[in-house]
């Protein structure tokens, strides 16, 4: 992968740019909670978090390798979703946010997400995942199957990762690939290797992760 690390370096000007204005917006935004832990920071800060390269590459990588339309499950403060944005090179793409809303960083980060990729037709959908999607399945049930790219990182309680991961799976393609972060969580890992385990799934290699780890699954069937 050496050429994605290539081409990640030469938006380095552009990746740091939006790092400083969304640790602006972040600071501004009466932050009344610790920072949650991104692909970027330390966990509950804004200090930069060196091992995290690889994990910043990896979804540069993704982000290039999909299509026009994306899903993430955790918005955060879109740390994850300019790295898959600024490697996508479609002119048009279809971004679909579900986000619990519970900091007050979030939707001010999304509004400067979405003044600085202008090619992107945002949909946000704040609220419980585990309600919130099954909700939007239903109401845009033409859409089941039809995802690149759905990247699960929600929350962390048990009931919470097997639906995002239940609904990811209605969401994507096949041989669309879904993103599962925070695999490091014993719970979280087992149920990525539960989803490779029905045949459904294969694992897509990827740069070593540290810290925060992610793992990457293709649907094949």
């Amino acid at each position: 992968m050496d050429f994605i690390k290539e081409e990640y370096e030469s938006k380095k000007l552009e990746v740091h740019l939006h790092l400083e204005n969304l640790q602006t917006v972040i600071l501004n935004s009466n932050l009344s909670s610790e920072l949650e832990g991104n692909c970027f920071y330390y966990n509950a800060t804004l200090n930069l978090y060196p091992e995290l390269y690889s994990k910043q590459l990896n979804l540069f990588f993704f982000g290039k390798e999909s299509g026009s339309r994306m899903c993430e499950i955790g918005f955060n403060a879109g740390h994850s979703l300019m790295l898959l944005l600024l490697g996508n090179q479609n002119s048009k793409i279809d971004f679909t946010i579900f986000d619990i809303g519970h900091h007050k960083y979030t939707k001010p980060c999304l509004e400067y997400i979405k003044s600085k990729f202008l090619n992107v037709n945002f949909e946000y959908i704040e609220g419980d995942s585990t309600i919130t999607i099954p909700d939007f399945i239903i109401k845009n049930n033409e859409l089941i199957g039809t995802y690149d790219l759905v990247h699960v990182d929600g929350g962390h309680f048990e009931n919470c990762v097997v639906n995002d991961m239940k609904n990811a799976e209605m969401l994507v393609k096949i041989n669309g690939i879904i993103i599962v972060d925070d695999t490091n969580n014993e719970m979280i890992n087992k149920y990525v290797d539960l989803y490779i385990s029905t045949g459904n799934y294969i694992e897509l290699s990827i740069l070593e992760t540290y810290g925060y780890r992610h793992r990457v699954i293709k649907k094949i069937k």
